[in-house]
């Protein structure tokens, strides 16, 4: 049987390429033959049909961000290019691909090559960025159709699309989300109990992730700031804690702001050097997700941020809700102001319950895809 992975992998982002990156090795070191499905959506969207289709607000920030970085200088352009590079090359020496489908037609063809489709991980399910692909809608039948961890992304479905995301997940052989907020949408479409996964990131183990790891070669202790949001506070809690602590501080940056902060700022910073800079940092502080998620598999100390309000109809704070819970580790998600005036230790001692549970949910999550793929046995570890 062979196997196509439809999930994004071109974002710059750190999160959306790794996890593409590790279900597709955890896949192949179980005996699968797979491929991911080489399709990068089109945006033919004019940016007033953007505001339309979505928030007012965040558009029109979003497109002043994307405004300021035209005047970021000549050296921090030519990093965010070597950025780039590091992304494209990651792809190709570390991942399989499908020739390309960008097509309805090209997408159609692979239902002759491939046995079974897998959509996830990441917000590939998120209504604001609908697109029926992620959602195997080209798929014919005599083929089987997985989800392993997709999100929404949100806590509930605009009314416009509950009823064409309720015909495409009901054509699913097996359903996984990654979210609580998900499975409970998927129980009011689908009528049925849905399985709750682990993202692909943690179905690697941390030796997996170490071998892929470019050492950063800081030999101070350092705080690491990977943070997508641009709130000010976080900034304050981060001055507080570097004088708590005496720690150097290293930002990876994603938003313009990041850019202009008097810390060391790593532009260029690779897949390979993101998951070694999180492995040797004394303490991570983040509003990412899978920030969060590689801070637990290399037992680093975190306190992650929240990036949105609660009652944001954006809010994608229930992702790191769910980890957090699963884990009892609650008291990690802070408020910036809370940290502003943190004098105590950061230490996370619990690391050898918190890793019990995980390897609980790994195995539960391992259970799901082995059923899920039950037409080819999995191998053992």
């Amino acid at each position: 049987m062979k196997i196509g992975i439809l999930t994004w992998f071109h974002h710059r982002n750190y999160g959306t390429i790794l996890q593409a990156y590790a279900l597709q090795k955890f896949l192949k070191s179980k005996g699968y033959n797979c491929e991911l499905v080489n399709y990068i959506p089109i945006n033919n969207k004019t940016f007033l049909e953007k505001i339309k289709q979505g928030n007012f607000k965040h558009r029109i920030a979003s497109k002043i961000e994307s405004t300021k970085f035209k005047f970021l200088g000549s050296n921090i352009k030519a990093m965010l290019v070597e950025k780039n590079k590091s992304f494209a090359n990651f792809a190709t020496n570390n991942m399989d691909f499908t020739e390309k489908a960008q097509t309805s037609s090209e997408l159609f063809r692979l239902n002759e090559t491939i046995d079974c489709f897998i959509c996830g991980s990441d917000q590939i399910w998120n209504p604001e960025n609908f697109n029926g692909v992620y959602y195997l809608n080209f798929v014919e039948d005599k083929n089987k159709k997985v989800s392993y961890a997709p999100s929404f992304g949100v806590s509930q479905i605009p009314i416009s699309k509950i009823e064409e995301i309720r015909q495409l997940v009901n054509k699913f052989d097996w359903l996984s989300v990654r979210e609580d907020k998900g499975a409970s949408i998927l129980k009011e479409l689908t009528l049925k109990d849905v399985k709750v996964v682990v993202d692909p990131t943690l179905l690697l183990s941390k030796t997996d992730w170490e071998q892929v790891s470019v050492n950063p070669n800081i030999s101070e202790d350092y705080i690491l700031c990977y943070f997508l949001g641009d709130r000010q506070e976080y900034w304050k809690a981060v001055q507080n804690l570097q004088r708590v602590t005496k720690y150097k501080v290293i930002v990876i940056p994603a938003r313009f702001n990041a850019y202009l902060k008097k810390y060391e700022i790593r532009p260029s910073t690779s897949p390979e050097e993101f998951i070694g800079l999180v492995r040797n940092a004394k303490l991570v502080l983040t509003d990412s997700y899978h920030g969060v998620i590689f801070s637990l598999k290399f037992e680093r100390d975190f306190y992650v941020f929240k990036r949105f309000k609660d009652k944001d109809k954006r809010s994608q704070n229930s992702r790191i809700y769910n980890i957090l819970k699963v884990l009892n580790l609650e008291e990690r998600l802070v408020d910036c102001n809370v940290l502003k005036n943190y004098k105590d230790n950061c230490s996370i001692e619990n690391y050898e319950e918190i890793n019990k549970v995980l390897s609980r949910e790994i195995d539960d999550s391992t259970a799901f895809l082995k059923k899920a793929l039950s037409d080819y046995d999995i191998g053992e570890d």
